[in-house]
């Protein structure tokens, strides 16, 4: 991808939206990789810090037929 935005880049106007997308397409994997080696870094949730989780992210709703409760 990067390749295929340095090549968007050069010919380009820089208000271009497919080339904004791809900018924005690159960001989200940097942040994403950057958050993930952080995390993969702590230690496991005890119990208690997982109970808090769930109870923060409203534990007992449904999505897609899977139940978090």
């Amino acid at each position: 991808m990067r390749e295929r935005l340095a090549a968007m880049a050069a010919p380009r106007d820089t208000d271009d939206p497919e080339l904004a997308a791809l900018r924005a397409i690159l960001r989200d994997q940097t942040l994403m990789a950057h958050v993930t080696a952080n995390v993969d870094q702590w230690p496991p949730l005890t119990n208690e810090q997982r109970a808090t989780v769930a109870a923060l992210l409203g534990r007992r709703r449904t999505r897609r037929g899977l139940d978090f409760g």
